[in-house]
């Protein structure tokens, strides 16, 4: 019997012993090269699976169905359906084909997370503190420095350049200038990495948490207070406000999160119309960026109502754009024509407009499961997981297509980040039930 214990338990560490060192370098990584995010994933993920099944957990743990699993499997389903007649039906395909295996992937550690040993919790917990920091000082000496680490990885490795010549100088085929917006992935990283870090701060067991928590929020905090990313500024400012309200009242502040986020979908148009006529796309104290989104927003919803119940099929924006032989409208005054983009810089009008009312009602539907399973965390990681869906939720609202492989899978990090110390507050809850 003792020598099985003893198996178990080597077994257990050969399958562990690399998830702290994967919890410390994914976020550093992701911050230096944010297109390292579904790389770090499934690497991650990979390495959870194999110490759950060392640890005994079965396939029916894994992939055991649940509401919210289920709607998310449903969502890609429904877009990858939208090949059919999507504008670029390889994208439709590939693009959700991502969404469902990163579904997979999150759901299926969920229970490896919990079966972790409390030793190998607390090391991986402080490694995503240590790698958290580590991203955070990267991305400060960028904004201190111009960018002058990736300008020099730019310059020995070719490859690393942005295709957009935008983004960079170049003099005698070296790069001498690089646009800070360069680095708004990287912000956008480090966003994701404020509130699952301070949760883990959260569960050591030190005089000193308080201090070493809001050393750790003003770390992560500068260097996205000195970029240019307002998405990941306005994300962190509105979590920052949620934070104390679910402190209090969690449940409420769960419920309260789930109905916003449906609320978006509703909304969404009316909204884009409404600033539209108000002329804010013309108003001189918003930032270029901010009137531009403003233009595409209020024409992408016009748009919407060419194909209002099905869309014009996943990942197509872009595509459509392009079929459209005329050249768009671009008024006096517009920091941007009258088009689309490649894509809404809105997760809720982008969802809308590709995959139609249907889309957006199965869309609706499985974010507010997902945002009702922060619930069943603990007490004390659920202000946390609210706080950390809130920049998510703005941040996909403002930036990015939410096809995109690499934003895709950084969310996953930000749940599996989430998990990974609220199943330390599991196992003292557990243990102070048990009288162990």
């Amino acid at each position: 019997m003792a020598r099985s214990a003893d198996d178990h338990d080597h077994a257990s560490f050969r399958a562990g012993a690399f998830i702290p060192i994967e919890f410390f370098l994914a976020p550093v990584f992701t911050a230096i090269m944010p297109r390292l995010a579904p790389f770090f994933f499934f690497l991650i993920g990979i390495a959870l699976l194999v110490a759950g099944l060392r640890r005994g957990l079965g396939w029916r743990e894994f992939l055991a169905p649940n509401p919210a699993m289920i709607a998310l499997a449903v969502v890609a389903a429904y877009a990858a359906l939208s090949a059919i007649w999507a504008a670029e039906p390889e994208d439709a395909m590939l693009k959700p084909a991502v969404l469902l295996a990163a579904t997979f992937v999150v759901f299926a550690a969920a229970p490896s997370i919990s079966s972790l040993e409390p030793k190998r919790l607390r090391q991986a917990s402080i490694a995503l503190i240590g790698g958290a920091l580590c991203a955070a000082l990267f991305v400060t000496i960028e904004f201190v420095t111009e960018g002058a680490l990736t300008r020099t990885a730019m310059n020995f490795i070719p490859e690393f350049r942005p295709g957009s010549l935008k983004q960079v100088k170049i003099v005698d085929g070296r790069v001498v200038r690089l646009n800070m917006s360069e680095l708004n992935q990287s912000v956008a990283i480090l966003a994701f990495l404020l509130w699952p870090g301070l949760l883990a701060l959260s569960t050591l067991q030190s005089p000193r948490r308080k201090l070493y928590s809001l050393l750790f929020f003003i770390a992560l905090a500068v260097p996205i207070a000195l970029s240019e990313h307002e998405s990941s500024q306005i994300g962190v400012i509105a979590s920052t406000l949620i934070l104390p309200l679910a402190w209090v009242r969690p449940r409420a502040v769960i419920r309260m999160l789930a109905v916003a986020w449906c609320l978006g979908f509703v909304f969404v148009i009316p909204l884009d119309h409404l600033a539209y006529k108000a002329d804010l796309h013309r108003a001189e104290w918003l930032p270029q960026s901010a009137q531009a989104r403003l233009i595409i927003w209020d024409y992408t919803a016009e748009r919407f109502g060419e194909r209002p119940w099905l869309g014009i099929g996943a990942d197509s924006t872009k595509g459509a754009q392009a079929a459209n032989s005329e050249p768009p409208e671009w008024p006096e005054g517009f920091v941007f024509p009258r088009a689309t983009g490649r894509h809404a810089h809105n997760l809720f009008l982008q969802t809308l407009y590709e995959l139609g009312v249907v889309g957006a009602i199965l869309a609706a539907i499985a974010g507010a499961a997902v945002i009702l399973r922060m619930a069943l965390l603990p007490e004390q990681a659920q202000p946390y997981a609210a706080a950390a869906f809130t920049v998510l939720a703005v941040i996909a609202a403002l930036a990015w297509s939410m096809w995109q492989a690499w934003l895709i899978c950084a969310v996953g990090l930000l749940v599996i980040y989430v998990l990974l110390p609220a199943a330390r507050y599991k196992g003292l809850r557990d243990s102070s039930v048990s009288g162990t």
